[in-house]
Order: C-alpha cells, then sequence, then structure tokens
C-alpha cells in the first residue's frame, strides 16, 4: 500500500520543450538525443542553473531501436554537462515521460540527489526497420518490420495494436464515430486558439532547423479545418470501424524535460520553483484495458493526494485516441474547460515516449498562463497501464 502524501516536497523549478514535429518534417534531421539536448541547454540557460550541480539525468524514450547506447548520456553530452554526471535511459512506452519524472523525484526523496533533469524524447523519423538476423543471412529483405509499429504501437501480449484495443473500448462503451471526429475537432481548435494567443511561447524551445528557418511552434495543428475533413476519412484499424487517423493522434518528433529540486537546494541556491509534486500513482491493468487505464491511475492518484476532481483546475490527459479521451472525461465528469484546455495529442502530435513530459509541460505553464493552482497530468501506455501526477503550482 503507497502512502497517502509525499513525505518531503520535490520541486519543478520549470519545464520546456521543443516544438512538436510530424514524422518525416520540420524535425527530421534531428535524433532523439539531440532534441533533448537542446531542451536541457534551454533549461538551464533561461533558469540560470549551475550545470556543475546537477547529479543526474533521466530521459524516457519508447522504440529505441537505432538509438545507440543509452540516448539519454549522449543527450546529456550533447547539452555540454559534465561527463561525470551520470545518465540513463527509461522504458515505459508512452508512460517513459512521466517515469522518468517520477525517477528523478524518488532520487530526491531517497536523498540520493538535490537537482535532477528527468524528461523524455522521441523521433519517429529516425525509426528503423527490423530484420531477423535469419532473414538476412538468407536474403529475405522483404520480411522487414517497421519498428516504430513492432515496438511502439503493437501489444505483444494482447497480440493486437493500440488501434485495434481502441475499436474494441469504443465498441465496449458505445463510443461512436462522430463523438470522437467532434472530439478531435475540438483538440484542433484549441490547440489553433492557443498558437494564436501565444499560450505556448514560454514552454517552446525554438530550434534552428536551417539558415533560413528556426521552429517556434508545432507542426501539426491545422487551421480551418472542418468536421467533413475527419468525416471523409476511411476507419484505419478494421472495416466498418470508429478509428480514423484524424480521430488517432500521429507519431510525431519531439523531446520535453523538467528541473525537479529539493527544497533544500532551493533554498541554498535562492531559486525559485514554478510547481511542486503533490503525488504520483502508476498503476496496471489487463493489456486490453489499456485505455481505460487512465480512470483508475486518475482516481488513484486523487485519492492518495487527499483530493477530489474538484480540486484539480486542470487536468492535462493523454489523447492517444479520440475514443479514449471521450471515456476519460465522461467517466471521471470532467468539464471541458478543465479538460486540455490547449488541445493534446490529435492536434499537436504524440511524441510516443516524450508525451508524458510534454503533457506535464504544458501543464505546468497554463497554471501559470491562468493563474490557477492545481493541475493532474496522465497518460495511458502499452502493455496495460496508465501513471498520473498532480503538480500544485508555488510561483
Amino acid at each position: 500500500m503507497f502512502p497517502n502524501i509525499l513525505s518531503n516536497s520535490v520541486y519543478i523549478i520549470d519545464g520546456a520543450r521543443t516544438p512538436i514535429g510530424s514524422a518525416n518534417k520540420s524535425l527530421k534531421s534531428f535524433s532523439a538525443a539531440a532534441l533533448a539536448s537542446l531542451v536541457i541547454k534551454e533549461l538551464i540557460r533561461r533558469n540560470k542553473v549551475n550545470k556543475y550541480l546537477i547529479n543526474q539525468v533521466v530521459l524516457g524514450n519508447a522504440v529505441s531501436a537505432g538509438l545507440g547506447q543509452n540516448f539519454a548520456r549522449q543527450a546529456s553530452l550533447l547539452a555540454d554537462l559534465d561527463e561525470s554526471i551520470p545518465a540513463f535511459s527509461v522504458n515505459n512506452v508512452c508512460g517513459s515521460g512521466l517515469q522518468s519524472i517520477i525517477l528523478g523525484a524518488q532520487a530526491i526523496l531517497a536523498q540520493e540527489a538535490d537537482l535532477v533533469i528527468a524528461g523524455a524524447s522521441e523521433s519517429a523519423t529516425k525509426n528503423p526497420f527490423l530484420l531477423d538476423r535469419d532473414d538476412v543471412e538468407n536474403e529475405k529483405f522483404k520480411n522487414h518490420q517497421d519498428s516504430l509499429t513492432h515496438d511502439g504501437l503493437y501489444c505483444q501480449i494482447s497480440k493486437k495494436s493500440m488501434g485495434e484495443l481502441v475499436e474494441d473500448l469504443a465498441k465496449k462503451y458505445n463510443i461512436s464515430r462522430d463523438e470522437q471526429d467532434q472530439y478531435a475537432l475540438e483538440s484542433h481548435r484549441k490547440a489553433c486558439l492557443a498558437q494564436q494567443q501565444n499560450k505556448f511561447s514560454n514552454e517552446i524551445v525554438s530550434i534552428k532547423v536551417s539558415n533560413q528557418k528556426t521552429l517556434d511552434k508545432d507542426d501539426r495543428p491545422r487551421q480551418n479545418i472542418r468536421i467533413d475533413s475527419f468525416r471523409d476519412l476511411p476507419s484505419a484499424f478494421k472495416d466498418n470501424g470508429t478509428v480514423t487517423a484524424g480521430n488517432s493522434s500521429a507519431p510525431s518528433d519531439g523531446a520535453a524535460a523538467v528541473v525537479l529540486a529539493s527544497k533544500r537546494f532551493l533554498n541554498e541556491h535562492k531559486l525559485k520553483a514554478k510547481a511542486r509534486i503533490v503525488g504520483y500513482v502508476s498503476i496496471g491493468v489487463k493489456p486490453e484495458q489499456t485505455f481505460e487505464a487512465a480512470i483508475g491511475a486518475i482516481e488513484a492518484c486523487l485519492h492518495k493526494c487527499h483530493l477530489t476532481s474538484k480540486d484539480i483546475d486542470l487536468f492535462e490527459v493523454g489523447e492517444s485516441f479520440a475514443a479514449q479521451a471521450v471515456l476519460t472525461k465522461i467517466k471521471l465528469g470532467l468539464a471541458d474547460k478543465k479538460f486540455n484546455a490547449f488541445g493534446g495529442d490529435l492536434a499537436l502530435g504524440h511524441p510516443l515516449g516524450g508525451a508524458g513530459t510534454r503533457i506535464l509541460v504544458t501543464l505546468l505553464h497554463a497554471l501559470s498562463d491562468q493563474k490557477l493552482r492545481r493541475g493532474l497530468a496522465c497518460v495511458c501506455y502499452g502493455g496495460g497501464g496508465a501513471i498520473a501526477i498532480i503538480i500544485e503550482r508555488t510561483g
């Protein structure tokens, strides 16, 4: 049985992210390690953190094929951190980003660290194709598999793709095609409005992608999109299904990170934090119930922190698929204005392992922008489970 609340406080000094790039588009020349390094560099610069005082770097990732050894260590050194600072990688599929933050928080709570960089990064563009050694030796080169699908979008336990699992969920809970399409349309509307109002400006790290171009906005949100654009799309995962490319998120390129610190470190170095971590929960469910797991994780996290949904001002919940978000919102009775206020993965894109940290970074800045107190971030992950974290604004 987990304790009800954290015995000590872990603070988030700041959080940032790259723009989210569509696969093979704006960020196609950057590896996952390179993307993460740019965020780490910017966090250190803008917060005037002494980089030599960082105790460790923890970075999540979902599809690790082709990344090379310990991509977190690569990112750490690319960010010009000292060679003496340890760094390690975490894989909990789409929960990787939030898992890295939990691990960083636990190191601080155990008094093994005072300052930790935690986050995640993913490059769908760089995901390679896979060949079995036997096929290579027998020159059966057509037997290749896409690592993005094999390692990121297919459940080896249930033997179903993520899309097939969502089709099952939509059927089980009678979530219609129209409900999913309408939700996806609203996600784009919110994200486009947030872009127009510069709501993402404080969280996004601008990236120079060429001598002529600097990317400072997410690739995907579509201005002037209409409901007909969704209705015209065919089902993607089964004949006459309700899940389409329009009401599913697109695997993307992007990185996000936060700077975690102990109270002692903040006091000693006269630093201010944007928020503190109130509590967190990670739960497991049957693999077939993966996209129902957010409901249980959110309820468990609220219970652990002695809070109710009314005590939470903003919810940022993963939008891998519209049906998943629709179910979570309905089952928990969450108001639209409190749920993914600036849109979500459906509009912004879904950098698999980086999705959780991106959500938390957006939540951190949204609380500040709207002068609100508490927020909850939650993502489901393949294999059956979900992670939820509650934060409270301090600055």
